[in-house]
């Protein structure tokens, strides 16, 4: 029985070890996977989680995209997870692949890409400040990519 206990236990542990949720970010303390910065703006900040469970974080979208382009087996895998903040919700993980994503001269996102990320193409579109400001989706982020 006491066999049994430790074997669950054990399994468990494993379990747990492989789950694909979000981890939360430590602001002020996490650095960004692809630029080595401090993460420190909950607006801005971005999250992966690849197939097998490793979590990726980054401060700003702009990063995850150059991080992927680096990386394109792990763009490219469907297992992987892709969390971004929303911008009206900081702190507030978001589906990537589902975001919006706002380029506008009036945002100081962390890289200096003028970047951030909505659950809505309205909410995106409703924070523009700069006329020649340019909303786009998930895979134009990750084509035009600076």
């Amino acid at each position: 029985m006491k066999t049994l206990k430790i074997v669950i236990l054990l399994l468990c542990g494993l379990l747990a070890a492989c789950s694909h949720a979000p981890e939360p970010i430590r602001y002020g303390k996490d650095a960004c996977s692809h630029c080595k910065m401090t993460i420190m703006d909950k607006r801005f900040a971005a999250e992966l989680i690849n197939a097998k469970g490793k979590i990726f974080k980054f401060d700003a979208a702009e990063c995850m995209a150059a991080f992927l382009k680096e990386n394109p087996a792990v763009a490219g895998d469907v297992k992987s997870v892709f969390l971004v903040n929303d911008f009206t919700k900081p702190g507030q993980f978001t589906d990537a692949r589902k975001s919006f994503f706002l380029r506008d001269s009036s945002l100081s996102s962390p890289m200096g890409g003028n970047l951030a990320a909505f659950i809505s193409r309205s909410a995106a579109e409703g924070a523009k400040k700069d006329r020649s400001a340019q909303v786009f989706g998930w895979l134009q982020l990750l084509s035009s990519n600076k």
